[in-house]
């Protein structure tokens, strides 16, 4: 005797997402951050006797972008330890010893 096959298995219809591959070009996040940590490892830091205090206006419309992306920027290099955030002060470059 022949065995009984199994019933087939029903396929669900599901609808397949029709995205479209990510650009792999930098965020303006990223060039704002590699633009601005250039500068502060380019920059003498400890030639200037006061506190080198960051403006994040300046900082937008010298590179062109949204302030959004220059505080983005901000976030990864304070986490990283170039600058510091002073509440109601602003953002300062972090002098190391």
């Amino acid at each position: 005797m022949s065995e009984a096959s199994p019933p087939p298995v029903e396929k669900l219809d599901r609808p397949i997402l029709d995205v479209p591959r990510l650009d792999a070009q930098p965020s303006y996040r990223d060039r704002a951050y590699a633009a601005l940590k250039r500068a502060i490892t380019a920059m003498d830091i400890y030639d200037h006797p006061e506190e080198i205090r960051l403006d994040e206006r300046r900082l937008s419309e010298g590179l062109g972008v949204s302030r959004t992306p220059i505080r983005e920027a901000m976030t990864l290099l304070e986490q990283e330890g170039f600058v510091r955030t002073r509440p109601r002060r602003g953002i300062f470059v972090v002098r190391k010893s």
